[in-house]
């Protein structure tokens, strides 16, 4: 009864933003889970949870069993498909040489992140979007910084779009004054780390981006942030 009581005063979820705005965890070995459950109230659409080199099959499960399970299929994993297939995740980020697992389903997305046209092209043909990085210097990692100008990375969106390539996303330093850039360079979408991680209001940086990426089309929010 008292678990009742207190769900009749739990705010509802936002609607879900556009899932062409991405958020990946901190690569650092934080990660706050209770924000990910407010970011994903707020509406995060999409989030791809970084490979953690000390992290077990359980440590996974632990982290996708303290969320509610409507939120799991906006959930990409680096690693463990079979979590992504069992949890009915939102998809599973692979190399840019590996191939889809046997028999993958459709509704689990694949995806790659990329530093170079070739990696690109390298990329398994099944892939729903990728991501080209880095863009900019790079917020969560010191010393990080593009290797090529927006120009040239401009030139390897519309090389790649020519030849049939899926949805290619920034990342890497990405920012909400940043979205004006990403948009004019012909990027399909964007995904950040450091902007919201960094900040010190994470759900106010994420709808940040989110507002410079909609522009007026944003959203309609229940709530204030």
């Amino acid at each position: 009864m008292l678990k009742f009581i207190k769900g009749l005063f739990v705010a509802e979820p936002e609607q879900p933003a556009p899932d062409n705005l991405i958020l990946f965890t901190p690569n650092d070995g934080s990660l706050d889970v209770k924000m990910v459950r407010r970011l994903f109230d707020a509406g995060l659409g999409r989030l791809h949870v970084q490979y953690r080199h000390d992290w077990e099959v359980l440590d996974y499960l632990k982290f996708l069993d303290a969320l509610p399970p409507e939120f799991w299929p906006r959930i990409v994993l680096e690693e463990h498909p079979q979590l992504v297939t069992e949890r009915k995740l939102g998809g599973l980020q692979i190399h840019p040489t590996h191939r889809a697992p046997r028999q993958w389903p459709k509704s689990a997305k694949l995806s790659a992140k990329c530093h170079s046209f070739d990696e690109l092209c390298q990329t398994d043909k099944n892939c729903a979007y990728v991501f080209l990085t880095p863009l900019f210097d790079s917020i969560s990692k010191k010393d990080y910084r593009p290797r090529r100008t927006p120009l040239e990375h401009q030139v390897i969106v519309e090389r790649w779009k020519s030849q049939g390539g899926c949805p290619v996303f920034a990342l890497g330093g990405v920012t909400a004054k940043h979205i004006p850039q990403v948009r004019q360079l012909g990027f399909d979408g964007a995904a950040f780390i450091g902007a919201v991680w960094k900040s010190d209001h994470p759900v106010r940086a994420f709808l940040e981006i989110e507002r410079a990426w909609s522009g007026k089309s944003m959203r309609p929010l229940k709530r204030k942030y």
